[in-house]
């Protein structure tokens, strides 16, 4: 079996200092997109807004009408996007699977003769 290893993302120090001063300090909306970006796909927006202390409405209208937040969040995303992508092309400049790794050694043999099961 072919074990895969991804580091997740996570967003640095110094974009988090970054963030904080874009945001002129408001570390819950810094923690919103710290929030989004690290844990997308796995949080509902209620489940974020309760982890934050606000309500959802309050994080829909910051996503909607401020636009710092939502330029933010969005370049955020896509350093995410980027990350995965390095990582990804990563794993596949190291390692090509063979065919034998993927369909055992019987079946590799099996295949390679021109035998049917």
């Amino acid at each position: 079996m072919v074990r895969i290893s991804i580091k997740p993302f996570e967003i640095k120090d110094a974009e988090m200092d970054r963030l904080k001063r874009e945001l002129k300090g408001n570390m819950t909306k810094v923690l919103a997109i710290k929030l989004d970006v690290e844990h997308y796909g796995k949080l509902t927006q209620q489940q974020m807004a309760d982890a934050l202390g606000i309500t959802r409405m309050t994080l829909y209208r910051w996503k909607v009408y401020d636009y710092i937040f939502e330029y933010e969040l969005e370049r955020q995303h896509e350093l995410r996007s980027e990350h995965y992508r390095r990582e990804y092309r990563k794993l596949s400049d190291r390692r090509r699977v063979s065919a034998s790794e993927i369909l055992g050694d019987a079946a590799y043999l099996r295949m390679a003769l021109g035998l049917s099961n």
